[in-house]
């Protein structure tokens, strides 16, 4: 032993029985709070926008927790509180006749529309008959929705986060394009902090309190230019243009993945 910890093999020097708190620290992790070192973490990415990423690019890396880690539990807490809210359905209208219509895929647009069956909204009108009043269903009827509902709910929270993961890596290569001077691996790391802050914001947002909810919305926005500004030392006019056009860029890209997503989960109940 040199210090607290082994050096072949680096394992710390801790008590051979271990208290209930230590198992708990090892089951949960850094990310509940437990640490230091993740308040410091905190800390550093929100009061300094960019500080973070600059540090573990040139290598202080001890004192923080790293991209990958921070992201994964982050966003874990962010879609298990998503997940634990009340539903709110929506009526999407599909097209003028109430019909979804897939060129070149006459197969799969047969088995959407049975699996859409279900979500029928009760107060659409026959289009047989006009003049006849819509009821809402009863019984089991009704609860076949709630159950198809429910079952797409759970399908989409349990895609949802891996597709956006895996957007990680184009957003990263949309920051190369933008800011050439760095390599993809800089850039990668930059991209889960703004992940990281953005997840903190919108479950800042879920807490349904205007000032709150203004915060969630706005603050990820002002991190990102800060945070640009900062890691690539662009000035601001450069920062802002290029921070506006990848907005637009990604934002699409994100809509796409969340239709894609929700359409497979559609397939999936």
């Amino acid at each position: 032993m040199q210090g607290p910890y082994c050096v072949s093999c680096g394992q710390k020097n801790e008590p051979e029985h271990r208290s209930l708190w230590q198992l708990v620290k090892d089951a949960v992790g850094p990310a509940v709070l437990l640490e230091s070192k993740v308040w410091r973490t905190l800390g550093t990415l929100l009061r300094r926008p960019g500080e973070l990423t600059l540090a573990y690019t040139e290598g202080r890396r001890t004192r923080y927790i790293r991209p990958l880690r921070l992201y994964l539990w982050v966003s874990v807490l962010f879609f298990s509180a998503l997940a634990l809210l009340p539903a709110h359905v929506e009526t999407l209208k599909l097209s003028k006749n109430g019909h979804l219509h897939i060129p070149f895929a006459p197969e799969l647009e047969k088995r959407f529309e049975r699996k859409l069956q279900p979500f029928e909204d009760p107060d659409k009108p026959d289009p047989t008959n006009p003049g006849k009043v819509p009821t809402r269903p009863e019984g089991p009827a009704a609860d076949s929705r709630a159950q198809a509902s429910e079952r797409l709910r759970i399908e989409v929270f349990s895609r949802l986060p891996k597709a956006l993961f895996l957007l990680l890596p184009v957003f990263a290569l949309l920051l190369r394009v933008l800011w050439r001077k760095r390599p993809y691996v800089d850039h990668l790391v930059f991209a889960l902090h703004a992940h990281t802050v953005l997840f903190l914001g919108l479950g800042v947002g879920l807490i349904h309190w205007a000032p709150l909810e203004a915060i969630g919305l706005g603050g990820p926005v002002v991190w990102f230019f800060l945070a640009a500004h900062r890691f690539y030392r662009s000035d601001w006019v450069e920062t802002v243009l290029r921070a506006v056009l990848l907005s637009i860029v990604y934002l699409v890209l994100v809509m796409m993945t969340v239709l894609l997503t929700t359409m497979v989960a559609v397939l999936g109940t």
